[in-house]
Parts: C-alpha cells; sequence; structure tokens
C-alpha cells in the first residue's frame, strides 16, 4: 500500500512538473509572437506594435523625408514592427504639371531613381536619432535629385521596419496621368507590394472643396493584400474608404488589417472620417489603420488629420487628432483575439456568403 501511494505520489508529481513545462513553453511561445502563418505568408514577428503616422507634407521631397525618418525613429523608440504612412507621404503639389513632374518610375534598379549618399546618409542618421531635422534646415535640396522610394528603402533598411508608403505618384510609360500607387516594403527595403488607387476622388462642394483627381491619375483595377509582421494586410487608400464592396473583397481573400492612408479634406474629414472608418472595421471585423495629413500643404489643400487606429469591435485604439506632426500615434495588434475569436463569434462573412442575394 506504502509503495502504491508512493507511486501515485511521483505520478502525480511528473504530470504536475510536465504541465509546468507546458506553460512555460506556452509563454515563452507566445511572448515571442510565434503565430502560425497566414497563407497570404504572414510573418512571424516578436513586436505586434503597430505604428501610425500623421505628417504635413508639402512640395518639397527631401523635407518630406526627413519627417518620414523622424517618424521611423519614433516608431523605433516605441517597439513598432511596422510604419504606415499616409497618402502622398512625400510629395503635395499645388497643380496637375508639378504632380507630374515629381511622379516616379517605381524601380530601384535604376541609377536614375536613386538618391546621392548624402541624402540618404542624413536620413539614416535621423532615423538612429543621431541627429534632428533642423541640423538640415539649410541644406535642402531640389526635388530632381531626390528621389521617394529610394529615401523609403534607407529608411526602411535604417530602422529594419516593414514601411505602408500610402501613395507615390507612379509613372505611366506614354501616359500623361500618374497612378496613385500605395507600396508596402519589408526591413530590407524590398518592395513586397503594390496597389494603384482604385477610386478616385473627384468631388464638387460649393464654396468649401473642388478636386478632380483623374485629371492627373489613371485607376488601377486589381485588389491587392499582403502577408507581413502584423498580419494580412487589405491595401485601399484614402477615397476607396467610401466602397465598403472593395473591403468585403479583401475579407474574402484573407485580409486582417485594413490600410487607408489618407489625405482627407477638412469637411469630409470633419462629418464623415471616424463613422467610416469604425463602420468598416465592424462590418469587416479587421483592424482599420489609417495614416493622415494634417494641416495645410499649400494655397489651396488643407487636410483634416486624425490618423486612427480602429479594433474590429469599432472601439478607437489611438487617435493623433489634429497635431501637427510629424508624428506617430501606436497600438497592439492582437489577430488571435480581436479578429479570429470576434469572427467565430459573430461569423459573419459566412452568413453573407450564405445570403444567395435579396429580392
Amino acid at each position: 500500500s506504502k509503495l502504491m501511494k508512493n507511486a501515485d505520489f511521483r505520478s502525480s508529481m511528473s504530470m504536475k512538473r510536465s504541465f509546468h513545462w507546458l506553460i512555460v513553453i506556452y509563454m515563452l511561445i507566445s511572448s515571442k509572437g510565434m503565430l502560425r502563418s497566414s497563407m497570404h505568408g504572414g510573418i512571424v514577428a516578436a513586436s505586434k506594435i503597430a505604428a501610425v503616422a500623421q505628417l504635413s507634407s508639402t512640395s518639397n521631397k527631401f523635407s518630406n523625408l526627413k519627417n518620414v525618418a523622424k517618424c521611423a525613429a519614433m516608431a523605433r523608440q516605441q517597439g513598432a514592427s511596422m510604419l504606415f504612412l499616409p497618402e502622398c507621404f512625400g510629395f503635395i503639389g499645388s497643380s496637375a504639371k508639378e504632380t507630374r513632374k515629381n511622379a516616379e518610375i517605381l524601380d530601384f534598379d535604376s541609377p536614375k531613381t536613386m538618391n546621392t549618399e548624402k541624402v540618404n546618409s542624413e536620413l539614416r542618421s535621423i532615423v538612429a536619432s543621431e541627429l534632428t531635422i533642423s541640423d538640415f534646415e539649410e541644406h535642402e535640396r531640389d526635388n530632381e535629385s531626390v528621389f521617394i522610394m529610394d529615401g523609403l528603402r534607407t529608411i526602411a533598411q535604417t530602422s529594419k521596419l516593414w514601411i505602408s508608403g500610402g501613395g507615390i505618384h507612379e509613372v505611366i510609360s506614354g501616359e500623361e496621368r500618374v497612378y496613385n500607387t500605395h507600396v508596402i516594403l519589408n526591413s530590407e527595403g524590398e518592395l513586397v507590394k503594390k496597389y494603384r488607387k482604385i477610386h478616385l476622388f473627384d468631388v464638387s462642394i460649393p464654396g468649401s472643396v473642388e478636386l478632380k483627381e483623374s485629371n492627373t491619375t489613371r485607376p488601377g483595377e486589381s485588389v491587392e493584400v499582403c502577408g507581413s509582421p502584423l498580419g494580412v494586410l487589405g491595401l485601399t487608400t484614402c477615397y476607396d474608404l467610401r466602397f465598403p464592396e472593395l473591403y468585403t473583397e479583401l475579407v474574402n481573400r484573407g485580409a486582417q488589417i485594413m490600410l487607408v492612408p489618407s489625405a482627407f479634406t477638412i469637411p469630409t474629414g470633419a462629418a464623415h472620417w471616424h463613422v467610416l472608418l469604425r463602420a468598416r472595421a465592424i462590418e469587416t471585423q479587421t483592424y482599420v489603420l489609417a495614416a493622415a495629413q494634417v494641416g495645410r500643404h499649400n494655397e489651396k489643400r488643407e487636410s483634416y488629420g486624425h490618423a486612427l487606429a480602429v479594433n474590429p469591435w469599432g472601439e478607437v485604439l489611438a487617435d493623433a487628432t489634429d497635431n501637427r506632426g510629424p508624428t506617430v500615434v501606436c497600438c497592439d495588434i492582437d489577430i488571435m483575439t480581436h479578429v479570429e475569436n470576434i469572427r467565430k463569434r459573430m461569423p459573419i462573412q459566412q452568413h453573407r456568403s450564405a445570403a444567395k442575394g435579396y429580392k
């Protein structure tokens, strides 16, 4: 009987030790963010923090890139793994002619699209927080010698951040118009994905807003998703936000985080910005990250601001308000808890698929 009790005791202790080590292993795995990869090439990463930027971009490319470098430094200091930049982060002009002149070929291999070592060295120094933006005020450069994509690549490589560049004017061979192209770079500075804005902002509000994006921009045609350290990204840009069917399609393709880099006008922003972003998050049961332009860019354009992060329940996690920046707001991304669990409890996408249409 005593032997049996000792055997039972040893067995109980062995089970307790096994259970203890299972808990330890689970905690180690969880703390390192070792969640399963997605079918779209989701990347395993320790950090699950997103940094959403707010900028007041102008027509000066080098000045804009320095502000992006400053945002990368802030993001890195806060432990983020990815930085999200607004639409037109690298250039906002005051005329169609100026926009076309400053459009770029999105080609890393061409010497014609590469910055000088001096330009990239200054960007690297800002990212590393060795020097401040003010240290370079007397060294402004003309736009013809500065390339946004090469600068963005340098910033990604130096900061070791993935970067969403919310909109670059991309040259179209043989055409006067350009694409408004949202690019994703990995931490090595490689171009992983690009999305060309589909819905163009042609709006007239008497006495308030008069913009016709289609005068300078050709609409894209392809819907794009992309794996990242945070989860599967659904790529959109600004005015796309008003078309919920695009976001439904992105969910069908696996999106877990919607990106809406924007330069919303003040009248439309004050009326609709928060409402639309929260609605898209609730409808799609995804995170929504919306980097934003803010303040006056030139005599013709002014933006609303309020860079926003929203969770799949429609709750605002971070809001940059009208901070003139450059600045970032950060939030934790938890796909397992806030996307997959919500979708299991309220399977909207299944219900949508089950509906055969409305009569």
